[in-house]
């Protein structure tokens, strides 16, 4: 099998059982030989295991670990000291972190898969019979089923949906983002299944979720996938704020409200999906976020801004005429951000009547940092106004310094 497809794991019954031997073998070696047999290297062995199979969620795991040695260490030699403390935190701290990297590890393989496209010269040639193909779903063996799944994906059966959705809690990782990318494919009527994929514990099928809705564009997800905005995972807020620019201008509307939600992240996704959305109002809106009370926020809104690129200028060299630093200062990083295409625009303004728009040109001007515009600011060392002189001085200080 390729290496997008299914892997080979022990069975999901036998997880919990391993690891509750393991770890009685330990606590027995502990009781029987003392605190001086250094029994600790097989609580970090459970982590291990846990964290392969089960991911961040061991860091429960690791809890109830340093809860067991602390425990341990009680009873054998009383009230535990610093050092048997240092060691129960570094065994929550341990199966957090590897649970994570095991977690980003796996998603990557997700990534690349799901950006898979028409099979490769190898791959098997698909059944024509559908119902044989949706039988193949049921199949005990994996490489069966994920190839069911590719191959009812590949050919749009809308009867698939419900045999694919139950492939969405598949104990294979490789077959759940198979059916996933399948649904993806069908369109409408996978809708829904996705859409409840969303409040999955799994956090690989919640972000496939967001991609597969995505692709397919239907704007009744757009409530399921703003509320994703607020998902623990950043991975799954970043997908779904994707998703949400992919859907367009149907989602305009509810994201632009969700720049004012209480929180933070819904905020900062909602900025994401419309610097994908673009348009006035998207522009306009974004604008506004720049003066949110979280830097992260208003980084994303200047990040969405520099996305839309040249067309939102005209709407940021109108922001400038402004007293609010705080807005002054998210337009000018805006600007830094589209760059190149800005700068034609931001010499113009050096000739308005209002010197806080020259002001703020200039400044921006020495934030995209073009060497083309080194005239343009000398020109305005003779400026009538103190404050635009003073910032032409440090733009064209920053520009050599480049």
């Amino acid at each position: 099998m390729n290496a997008a497809g299914p892997s080979g794991g022990s069975p999901v019954w036998g997880r919990p059982a391993i690891i509750a031997l393991v770890t009685a073998l330990a606590l027995l070696l502990g009781l029987f030989f003392g605190t001086e047999v250094p029994y600790l290297p097989f609580f970090y062995l459970v982590l291990v295991l846990a964290t392969f199979w089960y991911k961040r969620r061991a860091v429960y795991m690791g809890i109830l670990l340093a809860v067991l040695h602390l425990a341990v260490e009680y009873l054998l030699s009383g009230p535990p000291g610093p050092g048997a403390i240092v060691n129960a935190g570094m065994l929550v701290a341990v199966g957090y972190l590897l649970g994570y990297l095991f977690e980003v590890s796996e998603r990557r393989r997700g990534g690349l898969h799901l950006r898979i496209g028409e099979p490769g010269p190898g791959a098997p040639t698909c059944d024509r019979d559908t119902r044989r193909l949706i039988a193949r779903l049921e199949s005990r063996d994996p490489e069966k089923r994920y190839q069911a799944a590719g191959c009812l994906g590949d050919a749009r059966v809308p009867a698939a949906v419900g045999p694919l959705a139950a492939l969405l809690h598949d104990p294979e990782s490789g077959v759940r983002w198979k059916a996933t990318e399948a649904l993806g494919k069908l369109g409408s009527p996978a809708v829904e299944p996705l859409i409840e994929s969303l409040q999955s514990e799994d956090v690989d099928a919640r972000w496939m979720a967001a991609v597969a809705l995505g692709d397919i564009g239907d704007p009744e997800a757009i409530p399921a996938l703003v509320e994703a905005l607020n998902d623990e995972d950043a991975y799954v807020r970043s997908r779904a704020a994707l998703a949400l620019g992919a859907i367009g201008e149907a989602a305009q509307e509810v994201l632009i409200a969700a720049l004012h939600d209480g929180e933070e992240r819904v905020r900062g996704g909602a900025a994401l999906a419309l610097g994908s959305i673009r348009g006035e109002s998207a522009v306009t809106a974004l604008i506004g976020a720049l003066r949110d009370p979280e830097e992260g926020v208003r980084q994303r809104a200047a990040g969405a801004l520099g996305d839309i690129g040249e067309p939102a200028v005209p709407f940021l060299l109108s922001a400038l005429r402004t007293d609010d630093e705080e807005l002054r200062s998210g337009v000018i990083a805006a600007f830094g951000r589209i760059g190149r295409p800005a700068v034609d625009s931001l010499i113009a303004a050096l000739d308005d009547g209002d010197w806080r728009l020259r002001a703020g040109a200039v400044s921006a001007l020495g934030e995209i940092g073009d060497p083309g515009s080194v005239d343009a600011l000398i020109e305005s060392l003779d400026d009538g106004q103190a404050e635009v002189r003073d910032t032409a001085r440090a733009a064209l200080g920053s520009i050599r310094k480049a």
